[in-house]
């Protein structure tokens, strides 16, 4: 049987999307649990900012990042291995760097909007964080993965929600809003 041009085309088009499909898949399903680990690092950061005084907030959300970025990374090499993702030759220490400095990056911008804006409310500063990750998630999801954006659009709901309804008690709903990120890293995990 010989192919025509035009059924050549076809068949490599669609190996090319089952390709991309595959391979989003796998990303969900690392992706899966590495939410789920900041789901409990959120969980224990905002109980924290709810139980103690202001000023051990920084230094609790300081080691708890310090936690979630390398358990990220030890997540992120170990699933990658286990879905015959991780590449040869150094691919997978480039991945992590990468993973390190985007956390970074993000770290460094909410430490300047604080320095910058000062928030005279507390709530403003457990609000910024939700907002802005459900702002990045839900970017993801626009350009990369769509799942991203639902996930994006919950968390950015829940703290809306926590911040104009709950506000005397929104270190608390933040912590039990993280409950959604566990929720929706299973949901990943399992795409």
């Amino acid at each position: 049987m010989v192919l025509t041009k035009d059924e050549a085309a076809a068949a490599l088009a669609e190996i090319d999307t089952t390709t991309r499909r595959s391979g989003m898949l796998k990303g969900y399903r690392i992706g899966g649990p590495i939410l789920m680990l900041w789901s409990v690092i959120w969980a224990l950061g905002y109980l924290n900012m709810g139980l103690l005084p202001s000023a051990f907030w920084s230094w609790t959300w300081f080691g708890l990042d310090a936690i979630g970025a390398i358990g990220s990374v030890l997540l992120a090499q170990r699933l990658k291995g286990q879905a015959g993702v991780a590449g040869k030759g150094g691919r997978a220490d480039v991945t992590s760097l990468r993973m390190l400095g985007g956390m970074g990056v993000v770290m460094l911008f909410v430490l300047a909007v604080f320095s910058v804006l000062r928030p005279t409310d507390p709530a403003g500063y457990l609000a910024f964080p939700g907002l802005l990750v459900g702002t990045i998630y839900a970017a993801v999801g626009v350009f990369l993965a769509r799942r991203y954006l639902l996930i994006g659009a919950v968390m950015f709901a829940l703290t809306l929600i926590g911040f104009y309804a709950f506000k005397e008690y929104l270190a608390f709903w933040m912590a039990s809003a993280s409950a959604a990120l566990f929720v929706s890293g299973v949901w990943l995990a399992r795409a």
